[in-house]
């Protein structure tokens, strides 16, 4: 029994995940397949709001994931959009993990990029699953934070020929620093002037906005042909919802507080929209796409992604010796 707790912070968790886009993809492609076979516990997540303040929270994702990995903990993750005008990114996290022998915190890493990668790692396994054209040359991004930077990453990697980026912001110096921040050889930006603009241009698109309640009503340049990688929830009117091929990561998790799909299933009175989950579409027993609708992937974010993707980081950490040990953590 160990009194001790490994503590990493986010440069070490960087130094760690740092080139393994495929490994990190993978992780969560096994979470998504275990959760859905049962091996998982996953309450509903914890939402902390305060008086009198309908922008700012903080959420508690406890997960415990079976199979191969056999894990257990909880990120903690805060999301203060004013962040954002101070200069300091909108969302902190932490993820704690603890011992399945005796339940004590064995390691806290630093949440953050853990949180964005296995984002950025669901979009881009849906973007392959649901877009079906590993040849894409295009795509678009709405919003243009952290989230979206690592969105992008990572459908570099399962769609390798992408070489023009569509973005659009309500802020134009979001757009520009986003594009000095993710330099690619051989991928050039294009900003535009409002959504429709970018629609008409871009098939592949993703949303990570800020939205807290629906404002698309309606979207003239949407076809059968599009993705939509809506992982934001909140921007997407429930008509245009209706009239799409649905996919979400987890039912019960996504249809409530409020998100796009949540707002579909008050409207309708029921889930019939929704044609699976993410595990039914990469095992192909849910088809990805439906004859004239276009695809959207809507993931509520899962406690398991973070636990099974944090404890590939502490293992390699402990593996590579990266890390503070606090001694004699434990009573």
């Amino acid at each position: 029994m160990s009194e001790n707790v490994l503590v990493l912070g986010n440069t070490q968790v960087k130094s760690i995940l740092s080139g393994r886009e495929d490994e990190v993809i993978e992780i969560i492609k096994r979470a998504y397949i275990l959760h859905h076979e049962g091996q998982s516990s996953l309450p509903h997540s914890v939402f902390l709001r305060f008086p009198g303040n309908d922008t700012d929270r903080i959420i508690g994702l406890p997960a415990y994931l079976g199979g191969e990995y056999g894990v257990a903990g909880m990120k903690w993750v805060s999301s203060f959009p004013g962040n954002i005008q101070k200069g300091v990114e909108r969302a902190s996290a932490a993820v704690f993990l603890n011992d399945m022998e005796t339940g004590r915190v064995r390691a806290i890493l630093e949440g953050s990029l853990i949180s964005a990668q296995r984002t950025a790692a669901s979009a881009a396994l849906a973007g392959k699953c649901l877009h079906g054209d590993a040849g894409e040359t295009k795509a678009g991004l709405v919003g243009c934070g952290v989230i979206n930077g690592q969105i992008l990453h990572f459908l570099r990697t399962e769609f390798p020929k992408l070489e023009k980026v569509y973005l659009y912001d309500l802020s134009d110096e979001r757009m520009d620093q986003f594009i000095a921040s993710n330099p690619y050889e051989g991928l050039t930006y294009e900003k535009c002037g409002d959504i429709e603009s970018l629609f008409a241009a871009a098939k592949l698109v993703s949303f990570a906005t800020t939205a807290g309640t629906p404002y698309i009503k309606h979207l003239n340049a949407l076809t059968a042909d599009h993705t939509i990688l809506g992982i934001s929830l909140r921007d997407l009117d429930p008509d245009i919802i209706a009239g799409s091929h649905n996919i979400v990561d987890d039912l019960d998790h996504v249809c409530r507080e409020k998100t796009s799909i949540h707002l579909t299933y008050q409207k309708l009175g029921n889930t019939d929209f929704v044609a699976g989950n993410i595990a039914d579409a990469v095992k192909g027993t849910v088809p990805p796409r439906a004859a004239g609708k276009p695809s959207v992937y809507s993931p509520f974010g899962l406690g398991v992604l973070d636990v099974a993707l944090a404890q590939y980081v502490a293992e390699n950490a402990k593996d590579e010796g990266v890390g503070t040990v606090i001694e004699n953590f434990q009573p």
